[in-house]
């Protein structure tokens, strides 16, 4: 059943904002809404610009971009933070699909490496951007201090995640066009994830 872009970005939105938020209903009920409500604004920006930063840097390349909700994944990503109680969370639940450019057939191997690879990097990096704006405002205070350490915390974890270097992730892709800018976002990821 395919389910219109809009409509799976809202469903994804809220499932990953739901999960994020599921530890609540085990520890402390009476947080949920405020720590949704946080975490809508943080985990669910992040996953939504994520995927929008695939679709528009895909359309810049002349390619044809649209999301599409994975079903399976969203069943998964729920069953997981149940079972774990909100401690593991899938974020694999759709992905921006990419018609290869018919405008430039004359691309070889490697400039279409390139392509995607960049495609690819533009979701992580998004979040890393993230993870910057939302520490600038954790620093004014009060909810905006909560506010910016989820933000910090999920973005980072999504970066991190995405930038997994086997298929399907991100992180594949950007790996197959250059290490070594992989290494340069992926490995701070994942020591900041680590250690934060």
């Amino acid at each position: 059943m395919k389910i219109p872009e809009i409509l799976g970005l809202l469903l994804s939105w809220f499932v990953i904002t739901l999960c994020f938020s599921l530890w609540t209903l085990f520890d402390s009920p009476d947080l949920f809404l405020s720590v949704f409500l946080l975490v809508g604004s943080s985990a669910g920006l992040g996953f939504l610009l994520h995927e929008l930063a695939h679709r528009s840097t895909a359309k810049r390349y002349g390619c044809h971009a649209y999301y599409n909700v994975w079903l399976l994944g969203i069943i998964l990503a729920l069953i997981m933070s149940v079972v774990t109680r909100g401690n593991v969370i899938f974020t694999a639940l759709g992905a921006v699909y990419i018609v290869p450019m018919m405008t430039a057939p004359s691309l070889d191997v490697n400039a279409m490496k390139k392509v995607f690879g960049v495609i690819s990097l533009s979701g992580p990096a998004m979040n890393l951007l993230l993870v910057a704006f939302f520490f600038a405002i954790s620093n004014l205070g009060g909810v905006f201090s909560l506010l910016g350490l989820y933000g910090m915390r999920i973005n980072l974890w999504l970066a991190a995640f995405n930038l997994i270097p086997i298929p399907p992730f991100d992180g594949y892709k950007v790996f197959s066009w250059s290490k070594a800018i992989w290494a340069l976002f992926a490995l701070p990821s994942w020591v900041l994830v680590l250690f934060m």
